[in-house]
């Protein structure tokens, strides 16, 4: 039986009547989305650090200060991990190019908007979502969590985006 800690967020996931449960109280119940059908993040508890790991928002924003003060890695390997590399073209599907030059860093996404860099990570599993951006020129991090699915998590993100670039 999961315990539960009043410091530790559950992940409460859509069904397909529209009903929220949580994940770790309903082991028994997995995700009815198509691209993960029966999955169930309660279920795991390590996991891989890009699909299922487990973070806090201060935890995500030291990790970032660590990055850029030389903490985790020394300044140039910080820069070569966190750098622009590989240009980004067309959507996924094949469709219009991205509004910003995007390129692929080491394991992240690195924009350049507004003339700034914002370099992060973001995904979702059922019942959850997060992202983590970086903004290196201004020394701003963005963190945002969730413990529901189906959110506008684009939505929300671009107003941060907005919020720390300026951009319009």
């Amino acid at each position: 039986m999961a315990h539960r800690r009043a410091h530790i967020a559950h992940s409460y996931m859509l069904q397909a009547d529209g009903s929220r449960v949580d994940a770790v109280r309903n082991l028994d119940k997995g995700s009815p989305n198509p691209y993960e059908p029966g999955k169930n993040p309660g279920r795991n508890f390590i996991d891989y650090a890009g699909d299922g790991g487990f973070a806090t928002a201060p935890d995500l924003v030291r990790f970032a200060h660590a990055l850029r003060n030389g903490t985790v890695l020394d300044r140039p390997h910080a820069e070569l991990f966190t750098g622009a590399k590989i240009p980004q073209g067309r959507g996924k599907d094949g469709g219009p190019a991205p509004t910003h030059p995007s390129f692929m860093a080491y394991a992240m996404p690195a924009k350049l908007i507004n003339g700034q860099w914002v370099i992060g990570r973001g995904g979702a599993n059922p019942g959850s979502t997060a992202n983590w951006h970086i903004y290196p020129d201004t020394g701003w991090v963005g963190v945002v969590l969730s413990n529901y699915d189906g959110l506008p998590m684009q939505e929300i993100l671009n107003q941060e985006m907005r919020a720390v670039t300026g951009q319009r």
